[in-house]
């Protein structure tokens, strides 16, 4: 979780999983774990997201988590040599569903 804004309570989270433990629903539970965290914990209204257009995983763990695709940062990441686009999603407190109790 980083860029914690506690005036207008967001966040961005974000994960890097080595490729031995992709595949297995780590990143899906990570990004559970980091919402739980945000919204229980810090008492934060909105977390946000962005990844490169082509990160099927990441914009799979974050849609199971209820993150909703809010649009396209064109051209907008510099990555060995070009520039790629990024997706941005967001998800707000009152449209979050835990994937376990609150308490």
């Amino acid at each position: 979780m980083w860029g914690i804004d506690n005036h207008h309570r967001s966040a961005h989270i974000g994960l890097g999983l080595l490729p031995s433990a992709r595949g297995k629903g780590y990143g899906t539970d990570v990004v559970a774990v980091l919402c739980h965290y945000g919204f229980v914990v810090r008492g934060l209204q909105r977390l946000q997201i962005e990844t490169l257009a082509d990160n099927a995983a990441m914009l799979r763990s974050a849609e199971r988590n209820g993150f909703v695709r809010e649009g396209v940062l064109r051209s907008s990441a510099w990555v060995l040599g070009e520039f790629l686009d990024e997706v941005l999603l967001g998800l707000l407190v009152q449209d979050w569903e835990p994937a376990f109790g609150t308490s």
